[in-house]
């Protein structure tokens, strides 16, 4: 009898641990959970704009990374590189509303050779889109994915050329300038 006792008082005051909090068998009781109920729950997208990052694009054998600041109007502005130097630059973001689903596509315009050379001075532009997944650890976010490049100037028919990476640099960003939130590059238009 004792033992019954004991087993009721237990399972009357029994926790279910899950990824949304604790919660007690009563509460259960109260509110029966279908598998309709779990398809109606939405979990929260992750909020990348307004948000510094780093931009390593790993193309070929090349790596570079890039400051990037996403803005809240979906554009892109551009920072420092240890990549090839761009003469002009535009970007715009996107995520696909209910998903973690990036996608980014930045021009660059770029200027080489020399004048009184053979082949004399000559400008040339890219055209790269960033398609990856957004995670979150903590406040920063992160996102991974692979780039394309339109072939034979197609946006239908792109070429994956490479992988790419951006890591959320806010706080760091923040923290060390001194207030300055400016980057070195603004976004240029064509």
């Amino acid at each position: 009898m004792l033992r019954f006792i004991i087993s009721a008082l237990l399972i009357g005051t029994m926790s279910v641990v899950s990824g949304f909090g604790v919660v007690s068998s009563r509460a259960i009781a109260q509110h029966r959970f279908t598998s309709r109920d779990a398809r109606s729950m939405k979990l929260f997208a992750i909020r990348c704009e307004d948000k510094y990052y780093q931009l390593e694009e790993m193309e070929d054998k090349e790596n570079c990374t890039t400051e990037l600041y996403l803005k809240g109007d979906r554009t892109v502005e551009f920072g420092d590189t240890d990549g090839p130097i761009w003469t002009e630059a535009v970007g715009s973001w996107q995520v696909k509303p209910g998903t973690n689903d990036f996608t980014m596509v930045i021009k660059r315009k770029y200027q080489t050779g020399r004048d009184g050379t053979d082949m004399g001075s000559f400008d040339f532009q890219t055209e790269r889109t960033f398609s990856g997944e957004m995670t979150q650890v903590g406040a920063c976010v992160g996102i991974t994915g692979v780039v394309h490049e339109a072939d034979n100037g197609s946006p239908l028919q792109e070429e994956e050329i490479g992988f790419f990476n951006m890591i959320d640099a806010t706080d760091e960003r923040l923290k060390n300038s001194g207030g300055d939130e400016k980057l070195g590059k603004s976004a240029t238009s064509y």
